[in-house]
């Protein structure tokens, strides 16, 4: 499968990767371990990213060495990881021109940007797909490239509870333990040192909380002074919609981040039978069948409306 990516690794000679603005665990472990391997090789190597290493992300090697898109510079390989279009990139998307373009996402919205595209639906995290390239390249993974792949995996499949997990991942999960990660260190680390700031974030999340289609739907919803209030910051609010969509009656939730006062980010999120990718699809998002996302021009509360009304014709039949 990764035959042509090995190619391109050993001809290359200044090689960039790449990920989504706003990361999240996968984003950043996929990441940091492909960095740390082509470093450890003797690559010209650097990972830019728009936004900040979130804080519980920050253990992981080679996370202080992330970088901002600030300055121009070619690249002649660039991997773009966990990431289904250009647009997502934001400023980092400069680093394409005139390079050649390896995507590596399990997104089943990926839109094939790359010179050469492997994309798995199935893969429960991009974090996986690297953990194979890894071994087809034969590289003994080090206890820390190790424990960013199992950040990356632990984390996209909700510590092994979502629907993506499947067999595979728990095989990679036991050859990543095998390497020397410590699990009860990784959690502690990822799910168990919360800021105060996050925590009175999640008090405000849970007070926006509303139900809506019988309790089949949740909503939460925040904005951008509520954040600064808490002392959080954006990062803090991954993971906050499982409030929403772990209570019993729940199909999907929707938790909405205001990002400016007329753009909002909305997340969904669903139990057992409803598509949420081709909801989000609708706003020009996308993502996973259980798992998506989208940006909405308008106000929190015009989110809300547009993003419930297609979740309640979903759930009710109205909208296939």
């Amino acid at each position: 499968m990764f035959s042509n990516v090995i190619s391109k690794i050993q001809e290359s000679k200044n090689i960039a990767i790449l990920s989504h603005v706003m990361p999240d665990g996968d984003n950043i472990g996929s990441s940091l371990a492909l960095y740390n391997v082509l470093h450890a090789m003797g690559k010209y190597v650097k990972y830019i990213l728009d936004d900040d290493v979130p804080k519980i992300y920050k253990f992981l090697k080679g996370s202080e060495k992330v970088q901002k898109p600030e300055k121009e510079e070619k690249f002649d390989l660039v991997f773009v990881l966990d990431c289904g279009d250009r647009e997502r990139l934001g400023k980092s998307a400069m680093y394409l021109e005139g390079a050649t373009v390896v995507v590596i996402d399990h997104h089943i919205s990926n839109k094939y940007f790359g010179d050469i595209n492997i994309v798995n639906p199935k893969a429960s995290a991009t974090g996986e797909l690297i953990y194979n390239l890894l071994v087809e390249m034969d590289y003994k993974l080090d206890i820390k490239a190790a424990e960013c792949l199992y950040t990356a995996i632990v984390t996209d499949t909700g510590q092994f509870q979502y629907s993506n997990t499947t067999d595979i991942t728990h095989n990679i999960a036991g050859e990543l333990i095998k390497s020397g990660v410590v699990v009860a260190d990784i959690s502690n680390k990822v799910y168990q040192s919360n800021p105060k700031g996050k925590v009175l974030l999640i008090k405000e999340a849970l007070e926006s909380l509303e139900f809506f289609n019988n309790d089949t739907i949740t909503c939460m919803a925040l904005t951008q002074e509520q954040i600064k209030e808490t002392g959080s910051v954006d990062s803090d609010t991954e993971n906050l919609i499982n409030f929403g969509r772990d209570i019993d009656s729940v199909e999907v939730a929707v938790f909405i981040k205001e990002i400016t006062k007329e753009k909002v980010k909305a997340s969904l999120r669903s139990k057992n039978r409803i598509d949420v990718c081709k909801i989000a699809a609708k706003f020009g998002g996308g993502g996973h069948i259980r798992a998506s996302g989208c940006t909405i021009y308008g106000s929190v509360e015009e989110a809300k409306k547009l993003i419930i009304n297609a979740v309640q014709q979903q759930i009710n039949g109205g909208d296939k």
